[in-house]
């Protein structure tokens, strides 16, 4: 059935109601390619992120933008508390879906669940062009909800055969690893992080930045053919190192700002965007032992085309509790 929601109404999703739309991973891939490409035919707007301190570690962030078709713009607002203890997440972000014809807010939904996945098809979409298509190793720095949401979309994508994991704890990489065998692929854990990138095709990092042993990864560890997804702005990599990658790009040229004052841990240059790879202004790969490698601004279109799509899957399964103004 389709959920009907008036005028004067708000949809509201909770956590359980957005995995419920069961969104798949090739529809979202399709969804962020199309925002991507209505970027680069400049139907998108956007802005940068908005930070606020809240004392010591912990910031309040907000990223945002607006699409032509389909037309709906959304903000995403969160607080980031690496201390938070005792079950409580250190993130737990906020979607708020407007139309574009009246500008009115038609939804408000919880942001974790499409937090995950948006990131990792971001890697996906750039992975698309920047990898090699038989990559069969994948490996992983860091194994929070982000390498989850990576081995799963990327475990859809590539006829991946291998995982090797790295945590700063031995156990969560062993963890980790114990989810990948699930999925009928090989996994081990390692303690080196040098031995996550050794050898592997895809590699994924995604390091928080507070943590003490942060920018301590080489880009020279990397081998050629490799592609590199550094979700962590590259943060978890020597600044210096950056450079020995052959081919750089970002989520939004606009809003990666490199160098010392820049929101990344990279002095440049960048080869494009992604939306220059979607239009292909720009080769992904000209030839098989390429180091390449994406590292993230984390801007807002990402968000906005997952939670567009996430709400018409909504109103059509009709999910979702509606709220009067």
């Amino acid at each position: 059935m389709t959920l009907n929601v008036a005028n004067d109404e708000l949809l509201y999703l909770s956590q359980a109601d957005v995995v419920a739309c069961d969104a798949q991973v090739g529809e979202l891939e399709t969804a962020l390619r199309h925002a991507f490409l209505r970027r680069a035919e400049g139907g998108v707007w956007s802005h940068p992120k908005v930070t606020i301190s809240a004392g010591g570690p912990n910031i309040f962030r907000g990223k945002g933008a607006v699409m032509d078709r389909p037309g709906y713009a959304a903000f995403k607002w969160f607080g980031y508390f690496p201390g938070n203890s005792n079950g409580v997440p250190d993130f737990m972000p906020l979607i708020v879906l407007n139309e574009i014809e009246t500008g009115r807010p038609v939804a408000i939904m919880d942001g974790v669940w499409i937090s995950a996945i948006r990131t990792a098809l971001i890697s996906l979409v750039a992975a698309r062009f920047m990898a090699r298509a038989d990559a069969g190793t994948i490996g992983f720095l860091a194994c929070g909800a982000q390498a989850r949401s990576h081995l799963d979309v990327f475990a859809a994508a590539f006829p991946l055969t291998n995982v090797v994991a790295f945590s700063r704890r031995l156990e969560t990489s062993e963890a980790f690893a114990a989810k990948a065998r699930e999925k009928g692929l090989q996994a081990r854990a390692v303690s080196d992080p040098r031995a996550a990138i050794k050898g592997c095709d895809i590699v994924i990092s995604s390091i928080p930045h507070g943590v003490a042993d942060n920018r301590q990864l080489d880009a020279n560890w990397v081998e050629p053919g490799t592609f590199v997804s550094s979700v962590d702005l590259g943060f978890g990599w020597r600044r210096d190192s950056l450079a020995a990658f052959d081919r750089t790009v970002t989520d939004d040229r606009e809003q990666s700002t490199a160098g010392p004052n820049g929101i990344l841990n990279y002095d440049g240059p960048f080869a494009g965007d992604i939306s220059d790879l979607v239009l292909e202004r720009i080769a992904g790969r000209t030839h098989r032992d390429e180091r390449n490698a994406l590292i993230f601004s984390g801007a807002g279109l990402a968000d906005l085309a997952a939670a567009a799509f996430i709400y018409e899957a909504a109103r059509a399964k009709g999910i979702g509790t509606r709220l009067p103004r």
